[in-house]
């Protein structure tokens, strides 16, 4: 029976404070590949959030990258195959909302990553911390839209940008609110390829809140010590952290995965 390997990438694998991946990651992909498992990277970065990640990890070849959350679809070297687009109605109804509260709000897709208005420094020096890149400043006028992240930590705010929005699929963190299109996440992409391949055994890695719709539909989870604990929670298993190379240690004691 074929394994199929789902694995998050800041925080599971990739430690951004040092900006290094997981040591042993590619090894254990490569002999789960050369016996016929798939391996894929779903993450809720823009394919612009990608290209300072090591060469060796971006040529690597998996068998599919799914990017802004669920709703990009790219080949294991960076090909876009498809994209959900955030409709246009939805956009101005959040540009609308955050320009009348002068909340800042970044957008992307396959045409760029951009925020809609100047970002303040800590906010910047945040993002260059995580991604070794910060988005562009343009307003929207149409481009095509995968994700958006709304920046704000008002509770009141977050609740009446889902209540603005219920076609959307949303998932509120501590300062900021990820916008995607309808029923676009993580979770999703599980079923998809479990309907694409009947009888596989599916395993996810996470550690963020975004990950625990995939962790729970898989057959099989790991969330890392370092996530919180509405994320150990999820799981099926916790393992070692991403400073510890917990992802790379669980697969090399389970070549095979784990039995049913």
């Amino acid at each position: 029976m074929k394994n199929i390997y789902l694995f998050d990438i800041d925080g599971t694998i990739y430690d951004n404070k040092f900006h290094q991946i997981d040591p042993g990651f590619l090894d254990e992909c490569s002999k789960r590949m050369k016996q016929g498992d798939l391996i894929f990277l779903v993450s809720s970065r823009s394919p612009f959030e990608m290209v300072h990640l090591p060469q060796e990890f971006l040529k690597f070849g998996f068998s599919g990258i799914i990017l802004e959350g669920g709703a990009a679809n790219y080949g294991g070297t960076m090909e876009l195959n498809d994209a959900r687009l955030i409709p246009n109605e939805m956009i101005r109804k959040i540009r609308d909302y955050c320009r009348e509260r002068h909340l800042l709000w970044r957008y992307s897709g396959p045409d760029g990553n951009y925020f809609n208005t100047p970002a303040k420094p800590k906010v910047r020096t945040h993002w260059r911390k995580l991604y070794l890149v910060t988005p562009g400043v343009k307003e929207w006028v149409g481009d095509d839209v995968c994700n958006i992240l709304i920046w704000t930590d008002d509770e009141r705010q977050k609740e009446e940008i889902k209540n603005l929005l219920p076609e959307g699929s949303i998932v509120t963190y501590t300062h900021v609110v990820e916008i995607r299109a309808k029923s676009i996440s993580k979770e999703r992409f599980v079923n998809k390829i479990r309907k694409q391949n009947p009888g596989c055994r599916i395993y996810a890695f996470g550690d963020g809140l975004n990950d625990i719709g995939m962790l729970k539909a898989a057959d099989y989870s790991c969330a890392v010590s370092n996530a919180s604990l509405p994320v150990q929670d999820a799981a099926s298993e916790v393992i070692g952290s991403v400073r510890d190379h917990g992802v790379s240690e669980w697969l090399k004691a389970h070549p095979q995965g784990v039995s049913a």
